[in-house]
Formats: C-alpha cells, structure tokens, sequence
C-alpha cells in the first residue's frame, strides 16, 4: 500500500489559448475547435485525522502494532507533536524519520552507545517478559577498555552463552539469538544518531518494511539499499550506519 499521502501537488501550468488566424485565412469563418476535455478537478485535501488512521494502518500492515491500538495511536501522536495537525505537517517534511521516532518512543526503547548491561537487560526483559521469557547476564568484564570490549554469561533458562561485544546492536543479535524458537525477536530501528533503538516484534512484515515508506527498520532483511563502502555488507536506503562493521553511511 502506497503511502504518498505526503507528497505535494505539481502545479500544472495552464494549456496556452488557440492563435488567431493570420492573412487571407482570417477573412474565413474559423473552424470550430474542438470540444476540451472537462479539467480534473485537483485531489481534496487529506484530513489530518484521516492521514492518522492510514498511517496505522500501515503499521498494522507492517507487523509493528495491532489494529485495537488505533485509538491509543492517535492519543499518543496527539501528546507528542501538541495536536494531530501538527503530526500531519511535520510527517509532510520527513515521513520516515518522523514515524520511526515516534514509535520509538511508543513502542520501543532507545540504548546509548556507550551502555549499561544491566540498563540493557531491563529494557529487554520489561517485553520479554509478556512472553513468559527473561534474559539475565553474569561474569561481565573488561577485555579491552581502548576498544570498549566487554565479555558477559548470558543466560536464558537453561542455554547460557559467552559474549564478547562492544555494541547494544552485538547484544541484541545474542539474545535473538536464545529465543529464535520463542516466536518474537527484537528489530533495531533507525536512530540518525550515536544512540540505538529497539523494540520487540512477532510478525514483522519485511517486503512492506523494506521499502522503508513509514518505519526505517536496520535488518539484514530490509538491506536493500547498496552495499557499505566499508566491508561490503548490504545496507539500507536510509540507514546512518552499517550494521555489520558500524562504519558511517554517507545519506
């Protein structure tokens, strides 16, 4: 489903009148001209209330959130940005980084770079925990304090794991990993920024994700933008940096 909503109109310039006859012609009666096309009338303007349903729909369609939430949707927009209005104007001027930081805020939770595990877990486990699933880390050390490398036990019931990371994204790739059979999985969202975003999902749509219209989702799934001029990893359209080697994407 297509959403252009926020697209502006062309200004169609106005078709030239019919040049008068010169010379001898003139003195002949003028053929009649034919009959012109009825113009098109030029497309109603989308109410902004109307732009907020079709929006959630398309996150529905997304696989991000659920029909019963469209009323709760729009509260939310409507106490973020001060009026559904003013949602619908500034979703004119950047409609993918406007909606993804939006359901950052909503439905997902941001992680600075620099990263408390603990913090981390908490965020995670505040989801997971809908699911019956907790994720807990033990024995965390430095192995390289220049290159920020840290090594922690991750446990989830009865599978445990050693990590080395430096990342929240090395994270979150992990406990993916330990509950790939839990039916969910955390997706990174676009943040344009030294911060990173994530939120939980069960059935993300990923062809209606990958063209990336609403929500900037960062997934081997939605690289479908180029390869990184760093270590050759696809990328996305609008992604700040690669989620293989963390290089800076030139946007």
């Amino acid at each position: 489903m297509p959403f252009k909503f926020w697209k502006k109109e062309e200004a169609k310039p106005a078709p030239a009148p019919p040049k008068k006859p010169e010379g001898k012609a003139a003195q002949k009666a003028p053929e009649k001209a034919p009959a012109k096309e009825a113009e098109k009338a030029p497309p109603a303007k989308r109410a902004p209330l109307d732009v907020a349903t079709e929006v959630h729909r398309g996150l529905v369609e997304a696989g991000l959130a659920m029909e019963a939430t469209r009323d709760v949707f729009k509260k939310r927009l409507a106490e973020k940005f001060g009026s559904i209005e003013e949602f619908e104007k500034t979703m004119k001027q950047d409609p993918q980084a406007t909606l993804t930081g939006f359901v950052v805020t909503w439905l997902g939770f941001t992680v600075p770079g620099k990263f408390d595990l603990a913090e981390l877990l908490y965020s995670a486990n505040q989801r997971l925990s809908s699911f019956g699933i907790q994720v807990s880390a033990s024995d965390e050390v430095s192995v390289d304090d220049g290159q920020g490398l840290r090594e922690a036990t991750f446990t989830l019931g009865d599978s445990q794991t050693i990590l080395q990371f430096q990342t929240p994204r090395e994270v979150f790739n992990e406990i993916n990993a330990m509950i790939r059979d839990r039916g969910v999985r955390f997706i990174e969202l676009e943040t344009w920024s030294d911060d990173y975003a994530f939120m939980l999902v069960k059935s993300p749509n990923w062809e209606f994700l990958a063209r990336a219209e609403l929500v900037v989702v960062k997934a081997e799934e939605t690289a479908t933008g180029g390869e990184c001029p760093e270590c050759g990893s696809r990328i996305g359209d609008r992604w700040a940096t690669c989620i293989a080697c963390n290089t800076a994407i030139a946007t």
